[in-house]
């Protein structure tokens, strides 16, 4: 392998052209973004090798000390200057991440982020090796004593989009190369074509155009009259359109829903006639020296955009839209949108496509790669997307993000109104060539794939640490909305591996195929990772099945969930805005891959008794000690008898193997085999730590066990009990308080004596009492068959199950897996309500591997 001979990459790409996720693109255009070895617009060949090379001398893994799972809620805003410096649907703050980084990995691990996005995980990587000082007050404050220094990182997306934004920001700049060479491209481009933004002042001087404001044009329903939407609704003592306004030539009382958009033929710069919604100049926004002007547009203005329609200018991009689930949900290609060049108005694709053919000539392969970053700032910037919003500041970038919409007010802006901004030293390009004037990136610390995340070329075991934010169901549509950015490059994504539910009829793609793409996904993270390290999900979606999804995929891929936690990054998208259900704050998974080497050198045999005590013990030395901040101590959820059952029964599952253990055996063995303090399960040498910080408050949060169901009322009585024995009169009154917190409407709940006397013995004074386990085992025998002939009525009936004992379904499931009746538990759970899943993970994997057997 030759990463230093320039077309070792080129030679590489037939064989590459096969690999998962591989983009769709010529040979040219991918070697053309690509900067290899350190960044492919393709899968990345080199990666095996980088991780050699630059590990750090002295680099001992056997230092390794697992910190737990990261325990403390996270609030990051997104105003730094890596953040804005390029647009992008969805971004986690590296100086989020950064906590991540320096709580799981030490310098000069492998961090792995799969769906990397801009590569802010990246960049966190690097700058935990340069901090700036107010980071790192700001960590040093939560996170006490950490160690700083350079972590690696591996980052991998499926979108050439999204890679080349992660080159720009994770690797190396020359910064004054930068500004020099784009200070020429201006230079070049006003000299040839800048008289496209020329106008005349009132004293007949000739000023630069800002941006030109353009109106659409609508037809009166009522007389047919010709109706300019800024001229009849636009409200300049408001600096907003009115809700009500009336047509100029009947005077008729409207609204902008009455109104009827017209579209002309128009003929574009390609030569093509379409019809196109009709959008007129109404407004010139320009400058001179230093003071802001605005006028009418007069001959001279409208003889130049006449002369601009006959151009002859550098190619640009013409294909015709493939299927995308907003353009065709929105209607773009009924008002004329139906080519990639449709997107801008005759000057503003005329200057993007010269200002393009500038950059992308550049010969210096890192140079070229940071003017086109800079370019690709007009690509959403100078379209029809760009509203005129005259309520903010600037009209640079005032598209929505996360959708495709084109506004009934258009701000055209000039390339230097964008790419400069009315303050030079403190506009676009200045803020780029300070980002890589004092960006941490170096030359070895970060290697960038392009590619599907459900083949990652490392080695098994190689990576310390995995943080994702994948894409979560149909929230946003990214190769939809990365199109019009990959036609100026010519690579575009290979949509059938994008992770994503689509309901477009083109392209079809369902829960079960996000779901089987998603786990691939994780089945590969599983595979890389290092035994007994961490990874972390970010997880953003209103849904409840994409979130059983994920805790499906996570699952069954091997990783075994350890906690939750919430991260606010402070800023929403678009449709966190707008829609009533969005998730606007977004919950950290932390999970595990067990450690099965472990194990297997200790003898023991899988799907043993042992195998599952060994796992236990390795899960509640990775679970927090308690829940709170500093100050606090609260009930770790995780800790609790029934959430490790859960836990343990779906990693047996996960391995297709038969638990070894009914639920009350477990729950005996627990018992005997590790302390209990406040009803939360430790190992012997967590106990201290966890009684220190006791002591340290009052009252120990969320204390009180809840009954939700069978399983918690069970634990209730359990913890009742072991107190001392009580009598039925005893215990109701507790209980049925207990109850009046609610139940799932599905939970056939027995009744308080049933309960008693399916599951606990009563002494001579009629007083209930924990069986020991000698007796406890003849008690489970006949629980277990009434919840047997339970889940049988289940069986025989048909239609959904709305009332049901949910410990009876757990009986049924672990019953018909044990006999491989893997029909039988896809019937039954095809039946249940589907908010069952978010409550039960135990069951959902019992169901998800069943599901899997059957086909």
């Amino acid at each position: 392998m030759n990463t230093e001979d320039p077309d070792d990459l080129a030679r590489r790409l037939p064989e590459l052209r096969s690999e998962h996720g591989f983009p769709n693109g010529s040979d040219d255009a991918i070697l053309a973004m690509s900067l290899p070895p350190q960044y492919t617009a393709c899968p990345n060949p080199y990666l095996t090798e980088w991780l050699e090379r630059t590990k750090p001398p002295g680099y001992d893994d056997a230092e390794y000390v697992d910190p737990g799972p990261f325990a403390t809620d996270i609030s990051v805003g997104k105003g730094n200057l890596f953040y804005k410096a390029h647009s992008y649907p969805t971004k986690v703050p590296h100086p989020a991440i950064m906590r991540f980084l320096l709580h799981y990995t030490r310098p000069g691990d492998v961090v792995l982020d799969g769906f990397c996005g801009t590569g802010m995980t990246g960049l966190a990587a690097q700058a935990c090796g340069a901090p700036d000082l107010q980071t790192r007050q700001e960590i040093e404050a939560e996170l006490g004593d950490v160690k700083w220094g350079y972590r690696r990182a591996v980052l991998q997306d499926l979108s050439p989009s999204a890679t080349l934004i992660a080159a720009g920001l994770n690797l190396p700049v020359d910064a004054p190369a930068f500004e020099r060479r784009s200070a020429e491209i201006l230079e070049e481009f006003a000299a040839g074509w800048g008289w496209m933004y020329e106008t005349t002042h009132t004293d007949g001087k000739t000023a630069r155009i800002d941006y030109t404001v353009w109106s659409e044009v609508f037809t009166c329903p009522a007389c047919g009259g010709e109706i300019v939407f800024y001229d009849a609704a636009f409200d300049t003592s408001t600096n907003r359109p009115r809700a009500n306004f009336r047509c100029p030539t009947c005077s008729r009382e409207l609204n902008k829903k009455q109104l009827e958009p017209r579209r002309p033929v128009t003929r574009t710069l390609a030569g093509d006639q379409i019809e196109r919604l009709e959008f007129r100049p109404i407004q010139l926004h320009y400058r001179v020296g230093g003071t802001k002007f605005s006028k009418s547009l007069d001959e001279l203005d409208l003889a130049v955009l006449q002369r601009v329609a006959r151009l002859t200018v550098p190619s640009f991009p013409s294909t015709e839209l493939p299927p995308l689930h907003r353009v065709d949900a929105w209607g773009f290609r009924e008002k004329g949108f139906s080519r990639v060049h449709h997107f801008w108005s005759d000057r503003a694709l005329a200057s993007l496509a010269v200002l393009w053919d500038s950059c992308e000539s550049e010969r210096d392969p890192t140079l070229r790669m940071a003017l086109l970053f800079w370019a690709e700032q007009l690509v959403w910037g100078s379209s029809l997307m760009n509203r005129f919003v005259p309520t903010h500041f600037s009209h640079v970038n005032q598209f929505l993000s996360g959708v495709y919409y084109v506004g009934s007010l258009h701000a055209e802006s000039s390339p230097w109104y964008t790419l400069v901004g009315t303050r030079p030293a403190t506009g676009k390009r200045k803020q780029l060539a300070r980002v890589w004037e004092t960006s941490p990136a170096r030359a070895d610390t970060v290697a960038i794939s392009t590619g599907s995340s459900s083949a990652v070329d490392l080695p098994d075991d190689s990576v310390d640490y995995v943080f994702v934010d994948p894409p979560f169901g149909e929230n946003i549509y990214y190769s939809d909305l990365a199109y019009l950015t990959e036609a100026w490059h010519g690579v575009f994504t290979s949509t059938p591996e994008e992770a994503i539910v689509d309901h477009n009829k083109a392209r079809p793609k369902l829960l079960p195929d996000y779901t089987q793409l998603i786990g691939a996904c994780f089945v590969e993270f599983f595979r890389v990772l290092k035994p007994g390290r961490w990874m972390t999900v970010e997880f953003s979606n209103s849904s409840n099945e994409v979130w059983l999804s994920i805790q499906s995929a996570l699952s069954f891929a091997g990783f075994v969930v350890a906690d939750t936690r919430v991260i606010d990054k402070e800023q929403y998208s678009f449709r966190q805005v707008v829609a009533g259900n969005a998730v606007k704050r977004d919950l950290i998974i932390s999970a595990y891959k067990p450690d099965v080497k472990v194990m297997v050198k200790a003898g023991i045999e899988e799907g043993s008794e042992d195998a599952m005590w060994a796992f236990v013990s390795e899960h509640l030395g990775k679970l927090p000690l308690y829940d709170g901040r500093i100050g606090e101590v609260g009930v770790v959820r995780e800790r609790l008898a029934d959430r490790i059952y859960d836990r343990t029964m779906a990693w047996f599952v996960s391995r297709n193997l038969i638990p070894p253990l009914t639920t009350l055996e477990f729950n005996d063995g627990v018992e005997q085999r590790f302390p209990v303090r406040d009803s939360m399960y430790y190992l012997p040498s967590q106990v201290e730590s966890y009684e220190r910080a006791r002591m340290t408050v009052k009252e120990l949060l969320q204390a009180e066990l809840f009954i939700t169901g069978e399983a918690s009322a069970l634990q209730w009585l359990r913890q009742q009990l072991k107190r001392k024995p009580r009598t039925f009169a005893e215990l109701q009154p507790s209980f049925l308080t207990e109850l009046q917190n609610g139940l799932p409407d599905w939970e056939d709940l027995p009744d308080l004596r049933e309960l008693l006397e399916e599951n606990f013995l009563q002494d001579d004074k009629a007083r209930w009492y924990v069986p020991d386990p000698k007796k406890a085992a003849d008690l489970d025998a006949v629980r277990a068959r009434v919840l047997l002939k339970e889940f049988a009525r289940y069986a025989i009936t048909k239609g959904k199950l709305a009332r049901f004992r949910t410990e009876a379904l757990h009986a049924g499931f672990k019953t018909a897996y044990g006999e491989r009746d893997y029909a039988m538990i896809v019937s039954v759970g095809r039946r249940l309500p589907e908010d069952l899943w978010t409550e039960e993970p135990g069951l959902l994997q019992y169901f998800k591997v069943a599901e899997n057997q059957s086909r």
